[in-house]
């Protein structure tokens, strides 16, 4: 069974390629003996993901990275896939040694052809929101475990929120069945728009893990997190 890889693709996002690419490398790494895969072919691979993923965790920082950081990411991004795309297509593709549902993972392809719905989201996203001017909120979500990044939980693909804006001294929201507006984000950091019009308004915003594949997950919704829109 040959499997095209997965690196191949044409537009394949980062954020796409960096959950692929430690997939992928996991996968190897840990069968590698199994499968008969050469292990300083391997090796070169953990290497290569040590290198790339610092790069990538840091050009998610848009506060903080420079025209340097996402130059260095996009070289070595190209360098990375390119090694990745001729490790599979020598060891990975006309492999027998690996069973099928294996293949399927490192050929980028779900188990099955039902969306994955995940486990159970028994976590409450931690959340940070600042007024950063013009009207826009950022919002930073983080799962409770982790202290320092921005990161989706594990079983969750989008953020789902809802907020309203009041004037300072209205009776605060207890409730996100009293918030009218509301979306979802795909990113555990974002912004939300709420109009240069409203600055010197309060926004409060309540926010919570969900994944909406079928069967829809839900976690809980955090409490009212509130921030002057500047």
């Amino acid at each position: 069974m040959k499997i095209t890889s997965p690196f191949g693709r044409i537009h394949l996002s980062d954020a796409k390629f960096y959950g692929l690419q430690g997939t992928y490398v996991t996968l190897a790494d840990a069968n590698k003996v199994l499968w008969g895969l050469p292990l300083a072919a391997v090796a070169a691979l953990v290497a290569r993901r040590a290198e790339y993923e610092p790069l990538y965790l840091k050009i998610q920082q848009l506060n903080v990275r420079t025209r340097a950081d996402v130059a260095a990411h996009r070289d070595k991004r190209r360098v990375y896939e390119k090694e990745l795309r001729e490790f599979h297509n020598e060891w990975i593709a006309n492999n027998s040694a690996i069973p099928a549902e294996q293949k399927m993972i490192l050929g980028g392809r779900e188990r099955d052809l039902e969306p994955s719905p995940g486990g159970p989201i028994d976590d409450v996203p931690s959340v940070k929101v600042a007024g950063v001017g013009g009207g826009t909120i950022k919002v930073w979500c983080k799962v409770t475990e982790d202290k320092t990044l921005p990161s989706m939980h594990p079983d969750a693909n989008v953020v789902e929120y809802r907020y309203i804006l009041l004037e300072t001294g209205d009776v605060a929201p207890s409730d996100p069945e009293d918030c009218p507006k509301g979306d979802s984000s795909s990113r555990a950091r974002f912004t939300i728009k709420a109009g240069a019009k409203n600055a010197g308004k309060r926004f409060y915003g309540f926010f919570r893990w969900v994944n909406n594949h079928r069967p829809r997950q839900e976690g809980d919704w955090t409490n009212a997190i509130s921030v002057i829109v500047a």
